[in-house]
């Protein structure tokens, strides 16, 4: 009895909280869906959330609690804009709003305002790091893919992260990289989550394979998420070439839009395979289980993911997945158990691909452990450790006023060994030698 009244939860008040993002609705990444989840989990608890973001122009957003900020187009395909934080004037008012956490989501514009915000407040300050930026510096135009463009993208990612007073990252991968760059905040692993029910089954089963008139004996190859280059989508066209000479019915899917998607549709148009390569564009969320479920396997051949939501997605529907090796993947893919990461090689991809395939009962075997792994990414579970590292960090940050309005401004001029002894419990203080 005693333990089992261990174990239960430790209500908490309703708190407010200040989530500010660089991406946002009607952008469709692993960011901005990651972030409306959250919101949604965190109010159905009892919180107050208030979500800013760069306008959108022509978008109306359908929820009360969004703040938009005034913006510039920095890319037409797709089309992106960043904030552009005002005059001191309405930066100032925007200050003054009462939260008791904020939480930054990108080190950019919207989230230097919630430095700016956090420390002209005194509020304690979460920050997620969803991105290696290292790995998109090729969006720097003229000068993104040099050697010195790469060394000021990680003095920034270091920089920018120890900003925050407690950091979050969504998987062992990224937090080993925080590491490595000497970030020196404490570091929380919180995987990302999604209503697994919604992709537990299909609302419409059959209707993609009814829009590309295939039967079930045909499979298909699918990937969903940001068409970029980064995502090495043109890898998966050579390897699908290579898996057709074995399994000729075989259909590959593209789910999703960005700036590589012109140039892929190039590729495609010039190989013997263009009649079973599809692209789908941009689909509706509520649609995507009904994709998940009619498709075989999952396929990436993306190295820069964190914890990629998608792939949630893949695995809760009951997909295999073969992906290149990428650290993000860890837990979510289980070699030989629902999938398989192989090196980077289109031959190595290919031939594992096609060998799975061949083999109907492993497909099926792999598929229930999948939706067996994804238990663990529920967007409950993430919003609950949230809500507990938001506790923490509130409360640390009280204590740290405690101290500055009680304890005497000159302590570390106290006389003796009690001096030395005070300056040693105090936060960052220096223990006393012996």
């Amino acid at each position: 009895m005693e333990s089992q009244h261990m174990e239960q939860e430790i209500p908490v008040g309703s708190l407010r909280i200040g989530l500010f993002t660089d991406t946002y609705a009607p952008q469709v990444n692993g960011v901005s869906v990651s972030l409306q989840m959250i919101s949604e989990g965190l109010k159905k608890r009892g919180h107050q959330v208030t979500i800013f973001a760069p306008k959108f122009p022509g978008y109306k957003d359908d929820q009360p609690n969004i703040m938009r900020l005034p913006s510039l187009k920095y890319l037409n395909n797709p089309p992106i804009y960043v904030a552009v934080l005002g005059t001191p004037r309405s930066t100032w008012s925007l200050t003054r709003k009462h939260f008791d956490v904020l939480h930054a989501h990108s080190p950019l514009s919207v989230g230097l305002l919630a430095y700016f915000t956090a420390s002209t407040k005194n509020l304690p300050l979460i920050y997620t790091y969803h991105t290696s930026i290292t790995d998109y510096t090729h969006y720097v135009k003229f000068i993104g893919g040099t050697s010195l463009m790469k060394r000021a993208a990680g003095w920034f990612s270091a920089t920018s992260t120890n900003m925050g007073d407690q950091i979050v990252v969504p998987s062992p991968k990224f937090h080993r990289l925080l590491l490595e760059q000497k970030v020196t905040r404490p570091i929380h692993t919180i995987p990302n989550g999604i209503d697994l029910s919604m992709f537990q089954r299909a609302k419409n089963p059959g209707s993609l394979r009814n829009r590309l008139g295939v039967g079930p004996e045909a499979p298909i190859l699918l990937t969903v998420g940001r068409m970029d280059p980064e995502k090495r989508l043109d890898f998966i066209v050579d390897a699908f070439v290579k898996i057709s000479e074995r399994h000729p019915n075989a259909q590959l899917v593209f789910a999703g839009d960005g700036s590589a998607r012109n140039g892929l549709e190039e590729k495609v148009a010039a190989t013997r395979v263009k009649e079973r390569i599809h692209f789908l564009g941009m689909v509706n969320r509520a649609d995507l289980p009904d994709v998940f479920h009619d498709a075989t396997l999952f396929l990436s051949a993306s190295t820069t993911e964190v914890h990629p939501i998608s792939v949630i997605e893949a695995i809760a529907s009951g997909l295999p997945m073969v992906a290149v090796e990428d650290e993000a993947f860890e837990g979510m893919i289980e070699n030989d158990q629902n999938g398989y990461m192989v090196k980077l090689d289109v031959n190595v991809f290919a031939d594992t691909v096609s060998d799975l395939l061949a083999d109907r009962e492993k497909v099926e075997r792999f598929g229930k452990h999948s939706a067996k792994l994804s238990e663990k990414y529920s967007i409950e579970a993430q919003v609950k450790a949230l809500e507990k590292l938001y506790m923490e960090a509130i409360l640390q940050n009280w204590r740290g006023k405690f101290f500055d309005r009680f304890m005497p401004k000159d302590i570390e001029h106290i006389p003796g060994r009690i001096g030395k002894k005070i300056t040693g419990m105090l936060p960052g203080g220096s223990k006393e030698k012996s």
